[in-house]
C-alpha cells in the first residue's frame, strides 16, 4: 500500500479519484473535505467498490489515516487501483492548512447535532448516551437549541472530550464548530 502525505496529495489531486471512507456525519462535519471527494463509508465499501473504475489511481481519506489504510487493502484485494493512504487523514490534512469543502449547517440545532455525533464517535459512546449526559449537564438535550445555546453546549462538549482523554482532533474539531457557529 502506497502513502502520501498531505501537501504531496493536495499538489496531485488532479491524478487521482478521491475516495473518503468516513461516515456520513464525518463528511459534513468539522473537519470538512477533500474537494471533489466521493463519499463510500468503509463498512459499504465492499459492496460499493464497483462504483469505482478499477483503472484509475485512488486517494483513500478517513479521519485518521487508519480506515482508509484498511480500505486501501480491501480496494486492492479486490483488483482496484493502485490505492494510495493519504498518510494522518483529515486531522493532518488540516494541520497542514489545506483547502477543504465544508457543508453549512442550516441552523444551530443541526450544527448541535454533528457536534454531539462527533462527541458520541471520538468518546466511543452511543448518540443517545451523549445526548443524555448533555440533558443532566446542561438541560437541553431535547430542546432546539438557539444560537446562544449552542456555544454553550458547544462549551459542554469540549469539557467532556478532555475529560475522557481528548482525542487528537479536539481543538481543530471545535474550532471548526464554533467558527461554523459565528455564521449563523
Amino acid at each position: 500500500m502506497k502513502e502520501i502525505a498531505p501537501t504531496d496529495a493536495n499538489a496531485r489531486l488532479g491524478e487521482f479519484l478521491t475516495v473518503d471512507v468516513r461516515g456520513p456525519q464525518e463528511f459534513d462535519g468539522p473537519l470538512g473535505r477533500v474537494r471533489g471527494a466521493t463519499l463510500i463509508p468503509l463498512p459499504e465499501l465492499e459492496t460499493r467498490a464497483r462504483e469505482l473504475p478499477r483503472d484509475r489511481a485512488l486517494l483513500l481519506i478517513c479521519r485518521s489515516g487508519a480506515r482508509s489504510a484498511k480500505a486501501c487493502q480491501q480496494l486492492e484485494a479486490l483488483g482496484y487501483g493502485p490505492a494510495t493512504n493519504l498518510t494522518g487523514g483529515m486531522m493532518a490534512w488540516n494541520r497542514a492548512g489545506l483547502a477543504v469543502e465544508r457543508t453549512g449547517f442550516a441552523d444551530a440545532a443541526a450544527l448541535v447535532d454533528n457536534a454531539l455525533a462527533w462527541l458520541a464517535q471520538v468518546s466511543a459512546q452511543t448518540p443517545a448516551a451523549v445526548r443524555a449526559k448533555l440533558d443532566a449537564a446542561v438541560g437541553m438535550a431535547a430542546e432546539v437549541p438557539k444560537t446562544s445555546d449552542a456555544a454553550r453546549v458547544l462549551d459542554w462538549i469540549e469539557e467532556e472530550a478532555r475529560a475522557a482523554g481528548p482525542p487528537p482532533d479536539t481543538d481543530l474539531s471545535l474550532a471548526a464548530f464554533r467558527s461554523a457557529l459565528a455564521t449563523l
